[in-house]
């Protein structure tokens, strides 16, 4: 589908998709461009309780002319899921199907040699001090014997299978009191199965009398993660009814009821929520120990979910829905439904404690003790609770009067929407089996958060035809949110399309039967945009004062926030056009659209006032924020003399944001300003690496330093600005490009307005987003495959895993190991240095040359299929039996060279909290799976 965008920033089992339409931010405000997700018209917000096989069609309502009936929180467009219903007057089906599949990581980090990367490690230690004996992390030690030790045990031993035993001699060292692993470990090896199984089961009764139809379908998902100690799993059981009935001439009723209970169970974390799982497994370097010494554990992650207790999360999801029509006169109908939707959410954690051989803590010693901090020694309840009620009346009245076609709608719609979080922690664990909070003797801890809002609007859509060839719609909704303040909670947003089928005109006879179908359209509308958090309220927050009343630490009370009584909804108006075309007998389809969409009166920042004022600058509708893309479709099928079917689509889209206005007078370099694309990455243009003739030689060819640094040749731009007192630049470091020609690179004032040297070198904004798929259809045999890419992504991430030098006594990683010395001046990564945890430093400024491209192809979908004839099913008391075998994420094409992520990874939640979690997160899978598909 052309404009979707659909990503997940890791493979997590049970976690659910980014789903972004014509755009990614859409507002400053707001959880992003998330199309209102409907299931049965009512809003389902976590796709994972919908089981795929309960699901008829889906389909897409991209502007604001289609979408703007759905009210303000269909502000980025719908999509519409409608669920499998049966048929009237039709027999009564059932139908099974399963899938087994086997799923493997698509990529994990690899990290360099025991030997290799502890030699870059000392390197980049010694440019500080190049007297440096040895260096230590985490209490495990390197010099240069230990390097040399660890490239001996790799020729002698790399290859055997010694076990997890550790040998004192072999394997490691205690020399000066200090520990020096040399043994060479996969961490991904240790923690992860190669292959993890799912399986998935279906069963379904359909089918109708005369007056009655019903659907009933139950499903069934199992799954089991990458771990191989204490395996995480998913799993998930759905229930759905649907019945339809006509009571009289006059009144149908239906219902549907929908439950879906999932489980998910996964060790532990003694990381707490700031890191991704892997984020320990690949930070440290290889001759990190996994093994055991006298059959004691060193302390590691692996041990550390070895002893982890499992946490489980159910969440319980129920959906009733009922609703009539009722058939007033002819042509004139009136629809009513209502629905409730709860959510009710359960965790338990239960902590404990992990002991090992705490070389962290004890060096040399190698003390087997708990390693894990006290406030684990825990266990952990939370709870949250969704409730959200939904009342729909809608009267729809079609006329047709010779060639001209009326139909008018006309309704109401209100929502409300309540929730509640609960979390109950206490420590002190008298059985560390038993993690319950009436079996804990220590301190407690709770947190809740209540809220509610609510919705209500009538709307009304007038459509007109005339002889199928000029086509005119018109919509209005007057909407009202419980978000705004109470003189400014409604406000009415119109829309308009029309359409003319040009090949409807006689003139345009003679394009028959080469053009078949020629249509343009065009689109306006607005819709209202609620999500703007609690800027329409007055808050006032709490914290402790720091003032004492005898023990106490009062809580003091901040002043309000600051509303100002002109701040009004944020609007979302879409401007569309489009041509749709069918050609060669109707086999080939082609669809173009290009469309604007603006967000205005968007919240931003007021002016900025003195601190004699008392409180922040109150917000203001000031902001504009503008999309501009398109989306080409084309679809093409063909059926031969010989039956074979065959039939092909593709898809690709394009689009960019940004701020068309905004205060920022200053306009610092990757901040907001107006006329900005969102997630510009501003940054240096790379040169090349130093070589020596970049800087003065004496007579007999050495280099000239002066006060510690090498003396640039004249000509050469300075990068002063950017050295420290233990970095400077000099031979197979990275040479940046003087952009204005001044003679030095710098940052100038870094503003926009003067930049010094950095440029706009890139974006994050996945754009000429592409798919393409491929189907045939052969005397029972069918085959497809789709592919899906994207064309242009920029990425500038600091992360140990794409950064060499970020943690620099960590782990080093094998796509890292093509770095400058003498011997290889042509290296890719410059000389070894401490980047440090600061990003945007050194040799690793922002930058083209190590700018990831995140652009790629991948291989998502392949299912082959064999349906037996009819004249063997029949045999077997089958009305329909199908056999076939499916690959997920078969293979991908990227440009991310030796680099070992995933061109998908992006950020993740925890991952937000430290960037240096990038690619250090659950991976991604690739599966292959068979299944049977029988009907009876």
């Amino acid at each position: 589908m052309p404009g979707l965008t659909i990503t997940s920033p890791s493979g997590a089992l049970g976690s659910n998709p980014s789903i972004r339409l014509r755009g990614i931010s859409g507002s400053l405000n707001g959880g992003g461009a998330q199309p209102l997700i409907l299931l049965d018209n009512v809003e389902i917000t976590d796709l994972q309780n919908v089981n795929p096989d309960d699901i008829e069609a889906i389909s897409v309502l991209k502007d604001a002319a289609s979408a703007s009936i759905y009210g303000t929180r269909a502000a980025w467009g719908v999509i519409l899921i409608t669920t499998k219903s049966g048929k009237k007057g039709a027999p009564t089906r059932i139908n099974y199907s399963n899938n087994i599949s086997f799923a493997t990581p698509t990529q994990t980090p690899e990290m360099a040699g025991a030997a290799e990367g502890a030699e870059m490690a000392l390197i980049a230690f010694r440019r500080t001090n190049p007297t440096l004996p040895r260096y230590g992390v985490v209490g495990m030690y390197v010099d240069d014997i230990a390097v040399q030790k660890m490239r001996e045990w790799k020729q002698l031993y790399g290859s055997q299978d010694l076990g997890r035993e550790m040998v004192l001699g072999r394997d490691f060292e205690i020399r000066d009191g200090f520990f020096f692993p040399y043994r060479e470990w996969d961490p991904g090896k240790e923690y992860m199965n190669k292959w993890s199984p799912q399986q998935k089961h279906d069963l379904s009764f359909s089918g109708g009398s005369e007056k009655i139809s019903y659907n009933f379908g139950a499903g069934y998902l199992g799954q089991t993660g990458v771990l191989k100690v204490n395996p995480d799993e998913f799993s998930r059981y759905n229930v759905t009814l649907s019945l339809n009935s006509d009571i009289t001439n006059w009144f149908s009723a239906r219902g549907r009821t929908m439950l879906s209970n999932t489980l998910t169970t996964q060790p532990y974390s003694f990381n707490g929520d700031t890191y991704d799982p892997l984020y320990y497994l690949y930070r440290w370097p290889s001759q990190f120990p996994y093994g055991t010494y006298n059959g004691l554990p060193f302390r590691n992650a692996v041990e550390e979910v070895r002893q982890a207790k499992m946490s489980e999360d159910r969440n319980n999801f129920s959906r009733i829905a009922v609703g009539g029509t009722f058939k007033i006169v002819k042509g004139l109908t009136v629809d009513a439904d209502y629905t409730y939707s709860g959510v009710n959410g359960r965790g338990r954690q239960t902590g404990g404690s992990a002991s090992a051989i705490d070389f962290w803590s004890t060096g040399a010693q190698l003390t087997y003790r708990p390693f894990t901090t006290a406030t684990h020694d825990r266990v952990i309840y939370d709870s949250d609770w969704i409730a959200s009620n939904n009342g729909r009346v809608v009267a729809t009245y079609q006329k047709s009067i010779k060639d001209h076609a009326f139909k008018v709608m006309a309704g109401g719609e209100a929502e409300t929407f309540e929730y509640a979080s609960q979390r109950s922690e206490r420590r002190g664990l008298m059985d560390p089996n038993k993690g319950e909070l009436g079996l804990t003797s220590g301190d407690q801890f709770t947190s809740g958060s209540h809220g509610h809002w609510a919705t209500s609007g009538i709307f009304g859509r007038l459509n007109y035809t005339f002889k199928d060839k000029y086509l005119f719609e018109v919509t209005g909704r007057y909407d009202g949110s419980s978000r705004f303040p109470a003189n400014d909670r409604f406000a009415f947003f119109p829309s308009v399309s029309a359409g003319y089928v040009i090949t409807e005109e006689k003139f345009m006879s003679f394009a028959r039967p080469v053009l078949s179908t020629l249509k343009v359209r065009g689109s306006w509308g607005t819709v209202g945009h609620q999500n703007v958090g609690n800027a329409f309220l007055s808050l006032m927050s709490t914290n402790t004062s720091g003032w004492l009343v005898g023990p106490t630490n009062m809580i003091g009370v901040s002043t309000p926030s600051i509303v100002p009584p002109s701040l009004t909804w944020e609007k979302v108006t879409d401007l569309n056009f489009g041509v749709d075309a069918r050609v060669f007998e109707e086999k080939l389809g082609i669809s173009f659209d290009w469309y604007t969409r603006t967000t205005s009166d968007m919240i931003s920042a007021g002016v900025t006032l003195p601190n004699s004022f008392g409180a922040s600058a109150p917000q203001r509708n000031y902001g504009e924020m503008q999309v501009k893309g398109w989306e080409l479709a084309l679809d093409f099928a063909h059926t031969f003399g010989n039956g074979l079917q065959l039939n092909l689509t593709g898809s690709l889209s394009d689009f960019q944001e940004n701020l068309t206005k905004f205060a920022n007078t200053t306009k610092t370099v990757g901040s907001f300003y107006e006329g900005s694309n969102l997630r510009d990455i501003w940054g240096y243009q790379t040169d090349r690496l130093f070589t020596n003739d970049d800087f003065q030689q004496d007579a007999t060819g050495n280099l000239i330093m002066v006060n510690g640094r090498y003396v640039l040749k004249p000509g050469i731009p300075s990068q002063a600005q950017f050295e420290t007192a233990s970095f400077f630049f000099g031979p197979g470091d990275v040479k940046f490009k003087d952009i204005n020609g001044d003679g030095v690179i710098t940052r100038g004032a870094n503003t926009v307005d003067d930049p010094g040297d950095q440029e706009i070198i890139g974006n994050s904004t996945p754009r000429y987003q592409y798919g393409l798929r491929l189907g045939t259809n052969w005397k029972g045999f069918d085959f497809d495959i789709f592919f899906q890419g994207v064309g242009s992504r920029d990425l500038w991430v600091h992360s140990p895993a794409t950064v060499p030098g970020v943690g620099i006594g960590e782990g080093w990683y094998a796509s890292q190991l093509d770095y400058w010395t003498p011997e290889n001046p042509g290296a890719f990564y410059p000389r070894p240095s401490n980047v440090g945890q600061t990003a945007n430093t050194t040799n690793f400024l922002r930058q083209t040359r190590y700018l990831l491209d995140m652009s790629y192809l991948r291989a998502k979908n392949l299912t082959f299929g064999y349906t037996l004839p009819s004249r063997i099913s029949e045999r077997v008391k089958l009305n329909k039996a199908r056999l076939y075998f499916s690959g997920e994420n078969l293979f991908e094409k990227d440009n991310l060279g030796d680099i070992s992520i995933d061109p998908e990874m992006d950020y993740t939640t925890l991952g937000s909290n430290d960037p240096r979690t990038f690619g250090r997160v659950y991976p991604y899978r690739r599966s292959f799976s068979f299944g049977l598909q029988v009907t009876l």
